[in-house]
């Protein structure tokens, strides 16, 4: 081989090496940028495992009190009327509700949601006292939305639009 053959040869081989440095440390940082995400990743679970442990008497004690405390499902006709009553307000000064719609129940493995979208017209004290006494953790009532606005006719007044719902027990199977 000639000496120019020679040292061709040993460029091209130089540069074949150089590609291999380049190609072989591109695929080392993709691999190490990668174990380094999937790290943090179990790092986050291993953090959410020891929380939960940590935290799992609370969990049971609220698991056991929703058990003995929540309302037992008696049929979507039932539990329909008791929202209906409820959001009646019958009884109730300073205000008065209407447009009472039902709304259509809903099934999870947790709970059953009855519901009813309402319109309150009057004392804004007295609306939000109703409000109050009716979502207590013991009532399993929640009140979804809420819209306030004075009314029109009288300064003194709003109107409240509001979807008050209750869960229930899901059905035994």
């Amino acid at each position: 081989m000639k000496k120019s053959e020679k040292r061709l040869l040993f460029a091209l081989l130089g540069l074949v090496l150089a590609g291999a440095l380049v190609v072989g440390s591109d695929f080392y940082l993709d691999r190490r940028d990668e174990l380094r995400a999937e790290r943090a990743i179990l790092e986050n679970e291993w953090i959410a495992i020891r929380t939960l442990f940590e935290e799992k008497e609370m969990w049971e004690m609220r698991a056991n009190w929703l058990e003995r405390n929540q309302p037992a499902f008696t049929g979507d006709e039932e539990i329909a009327q008791a929202i209906h009553e409820v959001s009646e307000a019958k009884g109730e000064t300073g205000f008065a509700t209407s447009r009472l719609n039902l709304l259509p129940n809903e099934t999870t493995p947790e709970y059953v949601q009855a519901g009813v979208s309402l319109t309150a017209h009057g004392n804004l004290s007295a609306i939000f006292r109703w409000i109050y006494d009716l979502t207590g953790p013991e009532t399993f009532r929640v009140v979804r939305t809420l819209k306030l606005a004075p009314d029109r006719e009288d300064s003194e007044r709003v109107v409240a639009q509001m979807e008050l719902l209750r869960w229930y027990a899901p059905p035994e199977s």
